[in-house]
């Protein structure tokens, strides 16, 4: 089925998260499978677009962005599958009523809203995150703290779907929650080929940490990045931390150290979290059934299974394909977009999703 996804743009914000959304769901002519989307930008107001607005990223200034032309946000609010709002400005301006009331209508009427960044200023001010766990840039934390009271401010997470509400850190932390949720709606494959044509990877759980240090992983002289991807390429064999241990020829404390300081959570999260993902990608495109799935990536038994991908994601092994099929899977069914979100789910309150009430790994990084 095909999604509508509207990107509000305000006058002012981070041009990078703005681009974001648009390259993710903005179809590259290079890639027929492409995840089927209707693309609409608007502004940030019900009215017509006003004078050109001053656009920067980290403190740059930045030529004026034109406004002029987009449509209104309340033309299209109505009937999107997904309202993303991309950044906000970092002044005290209020947000336009129009957009609060269109933005609370849309949430009651199952449309799923997203603020990546400094949107989730937006989000808060509609509401939407009252009592709820939330997270933004890092470095306007204080400033978010004191102006939504009644929010739970997250320090950690890249990012956090409960659903109906999305909420993402800043800058690359939006990128991975756009695959994300292209993920939660058509698929590993469908991830895999947005991220492979932004050269990016396809997949950082929403639980990592927002703090892990910047360097890169995987040149000649690094011991992790040569790990990491040993153990990808062994996953059913690598059974327990102890292994991964061994396979590093380090102390366990140190293994562990390493990983909160590149990673930002534990071997054990970052284990359990990667057999869930190529569980998902085994349950999209394979018939294997569930007990050579929990074999294949190297949970002990389906129980195992079970619980950690129930856990991770809120929903069952079982219940997730049935969601998702992918073609390899079914070679006689006719190419269709998969979508966990069934037609009448923008008149009705969103129904949950694969995914929804958390991110991948968020609880397991204080284990």
């Amino acid at each position: 089925m095909r999604q509508k996804v509207v990107v509000v743009v305000p006058d002012g914000g981070s041009l990078f998260e703005i681009a974001t959304p648009l390259r993710v769901w903005g179809r590259d002519p290079g890639e027929p499978d492409w995840p089927d989307t209707e693309l609409i930008v608007c502004t940030a107001t019900a009215g017509p677009a006003g004078a050109p607005g001053r656009t920067g990223s980290a403190g740059t200034a930045l030529p004026p962005l034109s406004l002029t032309g987009l449509a209104p946000f309340g033309a299209h609010a109505h009937d999107a599958d997904t309202i993303i709002v991309p950044t906000w400005p970092v002044d005290d301006r209020p947000v336009p009523e129009d957009l609060v009331t269109g933005l609370r209508t849309a949430h009651d009427h199952g449309t799923r809203i997203v603020g990546l960044c400094l949107g989730a200023f937006v989000l808060a001010a509609a509401g939407l995150l009252d009592g709820h766990r939330a997270v933004t840039h890092w470095r306007y934390a204080d400033e978010f703290t004191r102006r939504f009271p009644a929010v739970r401010w997250e320090r950690d997470p890249l990012y956090l779907d409960r659903g109906a509400v999305v909420t993402s850190a800043g800058s690359a932390a939006a990128l991975d929650c756009c695959l994300h949720l292209v993920r939660t709606d058509h698929g590993a494959d469908a991830a895999a080929i947005v991220a492979r044509s932004m050269v990016t990877a396809p997949h950082r759980s929403g639980g990592q940490s927002q703090f892990a240090a910047v360097e890169p992983l995987g040149t000649a002289d690094d011991r992790l990045g040569g790990l990491l991807g040993e153990v990808l390429a062994d996953l059913g064999e690598v059974r327990t931390v102890h292994d991964l241990v061994t396979r590093a020829a380090m102390s366990r404390r140190s293994l562990e150290r390493l990983f909160r300081d590149r990673l930002g959570c534990s071997p054990r999260s970052w284990l359990i979290d990667q057999r869930v993902q190529r569980a998902r990608t085994l349950l999209e495109t394979t018939d294997l059934g569930v007990d050579a799935v929990a074999a294949g990536v190297g949970f002990g038994s389906p129980q195992t299974l079970r619980r950690e991908f129930q856990q991770a994601l809120g929903i069952s092994p079982t219940g997730y394909r049935g969601h998702f099929r992918g073609p390899a899977a079914r070679p006689d069914a006719a190419p269709a977009a998969r979508t966990v979100r069934p037609a009448p789910a923008r008149r009705t309150p969103a129904a949950p999703r694969p995914g929804a009430g958390r991110s991948p790994s968020c609880a397991r990084c204080s284990r």
